[in-house]
């Protein structure tokens, strides 16, 4: 359908609703939007001028408090609203200003965000298709509408400034043959993709927010297609509503094919509630992210689920995972979350009302923590001790803990998204077993691997850096890292399957670890290996709290921590050198206020309230040093005060607080060993690649 309406003399405008251009079509200007919240703006003081239909806002007070970002501002102005079948379609809006001066917005959409380029993703690997745009007077955009019409709003952006609307054309959207949308509907190769579409619980994430994680960051390597196959639209923050508001959803449509599915997931956002009609990102708040339960299931049934297939996409929704108390005791119990505001129970009630495919993992994933039990829970969320990792989050570095002093229990680690595209997986093929049909194209674009894994429940052709003996219990505590390292390559599992991570750390395989992270030629560590030999009794002398545990021979001849400290040293040295103009990002200005532990105006937290990287205990306020001398002592010091390793004793996840004990003679084990090479791991990589690459 095109429609093309010039605003004059010969379109009336006072004391009419709606107007029919004779080809079945209804147009008129309204009052008020259906959005949520609704949105007024009176039709009355709208008046002629110019050829244009203009209005003024004279209130001042409406822009007062106004900012850019803003989430909750009305300033008045026109509604437009236009009956149109489902479907995509090109909107041009001659305007008599530009948008200097007038925010045009559609369907409740915000107009600041649909205006921005960029990428939606943190990798830089999912760009801004399709934006609003101003050529001079005319605004345009092309958006996907999932309802019988479409309204348009345009508001003054100053006080006491006449704004006014020329002309509306309306285009059917043409996907391009060459395009993201393929000529006959599917793409080249004839393979669905598949989109998902969620909020930080199924975002991308980059080594900068390592180890963070989210399902649909690994969804890939359930897909046969690989990487190239899946498309994650997903971000943290994101409700129903933002979704929506900020054209995230919009550009996925318009961006995929017919055939396509999205998976859509959200809860976590739309949970936002203080709403006494104060909060500023509430449910009352015009482009807030919290939702009642009614316009949950709203935007579910009468925009998501229709829009979805208005272009010949497959809607698939996928409840929110639970979230956990990451500080519970080791009998926890667990439930579902989501008990204020039941959003997965809504979900569910949508997806029956409407005949959509429906993925339970708030269901799977409180079974899931039940069966491992809270130890093993508590590992795989993002509860973290300090020198677990590099990376940060919106509070400062992650280095010394959790910034605020409490774990987190609604993220997780890259261990616990295996999980999750493991519970998807097995939901698709449950639900395909059913008869269910948008399960059954699903399940044909698993892996034939990941097929045999659900039917079996064997998994290690899918993850096989899984191992048996660290899924629960004491064993799980640094179920992360042992992952990684083993995919990785740098430690092996053995014949069993079983890491063993109280078992001792070879020198060798701690070297040859860090030799393959760094990419460190084959020489490095020769002429240590040749060099030592005495043991760690020439190392360490009679002085000290740490020549208490060495009690026996064995201990005496161990890999220790101190020799780790060595090899960590000469690994950074041969990596990054000992200057300041290499440090990696994460040791300098990685917050953007970072000092240095040397300058005098060092402190815990910077002035901002972030946490920052390095060490929050000092050097020189390590108590059980006094055996350690000469050149060691040197090279400790400084694999200290770079970060690498931190003291040990007295520590805990979910608190931000350095101890004070380094034990220097402690032997390693394969477990910490795992830890302190992740560290290193993350510390090499590009800040803003995607946290799930290996090498």
């Amino acid at each position: 359908m095109n429609l093309d309406i010039e605003f004059g003399a010969e379109i009336p405008l006072f004391g009419q609703k709606d107007r029919t251009n004779g080809r079945g079509a209804s147009y008129g200007f309204i009052n008020g939007t259906v959005t949520f919240p609704r949105r007024r703006a009176s039709a009355d003081r709208l008046f002629m001028q110019d050829g244009a239909v203009c209005v003024v806002e004279r209130d001042q007070e409406r822009f007062r408090e106004y900012h850019p970002g803003a989430t909750d501002y009305d300033f008045g102005g026109m509604i437009f609203r236009i009956s149109l079948p489902e479907g995509a379609y090109d909107f041009e809006v001659e305007c008599t200003g530009d948008g200097e001066s007038i925010a045009v917005g559609i369907a409740g959409m915000n107009p600041e965000r649909i205006v921005q380029g960029g990428y939606w993703d943190a990798g830089k690997l999912v760009p801004v298709r399709h934006r609003a745009s101003w050529n001079g007077s005319i605004w345009r955009y092309s958006y996907v509408n999932g309802i019988s019409y479409v309204d348009i709003s345009l508001e003054p952006l100053q006080p006491d400034k006449v704004i006014g609307l020329r002309r509306i054309c309306v285009k059917e959207h043409v996907f391009s043959k060459c395009g993201e949308r393929g000529e006959n509907g599917v793409g080249g190769n004839g393979v669905p993709s598949i989109y998902i579409l969620g909020d930080s619980t199924a975002k991308s994430y980059v080594f900068e927010e390592a180890p963070m994680s989210g399902w649909g960051q690994l969804f890939y390597r359930m897909a046969a297609a690989g990487p190239e196959g899946v498309v994650n639209y997903s971000n943290g923050g994101r409700s129903l509503r933002v979704m929506h508001q900020e054209g995230r959803f919009n550009d996925l449509l318009l961006s995929g094919r017919a055939g396509d599915f999205v998976l859509l997931q959200s809860g976590h956002n739309d949970e936002r509630d203080r709403n006494d009609g104060t909060d500023p990102d509430g449910e009352e708040s015009r482009f807030g992210r919290g939702s009642t339960e009614e316009m949950y299931y709203g935007l579910l049934t009468k925009h998501f689920i229709p829009a979805i297939r208005s272009v010949g996409m497959i809607p698939v929704l996928v409840t929110p995972v639970t979230r956990i108390n990451a500080g519970c005791g080791d009998d926890a119990v667990f439930r579902d979350s989501f008990q204020k505001r039941k959003f997965p129970e809504v979900m569910r009630r949508a997806a029956a009302d409407t005949g959509t495919l429906l993925l339970d993992l708030n269901k799977k994933s409180v079974e899931h923590f039940n069966e491992i039990g809270a130890a093993a829970a508590r590992a795989m969320v993002m509860s973290l001790e300090p020198g677990e990792t590099p990376g940060k989050t919106n509070g400062g570095s992650y280095a010394n803990g959790n910034p605020g002093n409490h774990a987190d229990g609604t993220h997780y680690k890259e261990c616990l998204s295996r999980q999750y595209c493991r519970m998807a997986a097995e939901e698709i093929v449950r639900t395909a077993a059913g008869g269910n049909a948008a399960a059954e194209g699903l399940r044909g674009l698993l892996r034939s691997e990941v097929l045999r894994a659900v039917n079996t429940g064997e998994y290690g052709e899918v993850f096989p850096e899984i191992c048996k003996d660290t899924i629960s219990g004491r064993g799980a505590y640094y179920r992360n890292q042992i992952e990684k390292m083993v995919q990785l390559g740098v430690f092996h599992k053995d014949e069993d399957g079983n890491f063993r991570p109280f078992a001792p750390c070879g020198r060798e395989e701690f070297q040859e670890g860090i030799r393959k992270i760094w990419g460190l030629s084959e020489d490095f560590g020769r002429e240590r290996e040749e060099a030592s030999g005495a043991g760690n009794a020439e190392v360490l002398s009679s002085e000290g709290e740490n020549m208490r545990r060495l009690k026996t021979e064995e201990e005496s001849t161990a890999f220790t921590r101190l020799d780790a400290a060595e090899i960590l040293y000469d690994a950074y040295a041969a990596r990054f050198g000992m200057g300041e103009e290499r440090k990696p990002p994460y040791m300098t200005d990685y917050n953007g206020r970072n000092i240095d532990p040397t300058d005098p105006n060092y402190d815990a937290n910077l002035p901002s309230g972030e946490t920052m990287y390095y060490p929050l205990t000092p050097f020189e306020r390590v108590t059980d040093l006094g055996g350690v001398h000469g050149e060691k002592r040197r090279k400790l010091e400084a694999v200290y005060c770079l970060g690498l390793m931190r003291c040990e004793g007295g520590i805990r996840r979910g608190s931000l607080e350095n101890g004070t004990l380094f034990e220097p003679g402690r032997p390693l084990t394969r477990e910490r060993a795992a830890k302190y090479l992740y560290f290193c791991f993350v510390l090499g990589q590009n800040i803003i690649r995607e946290n799930h690459c290996t090498f």
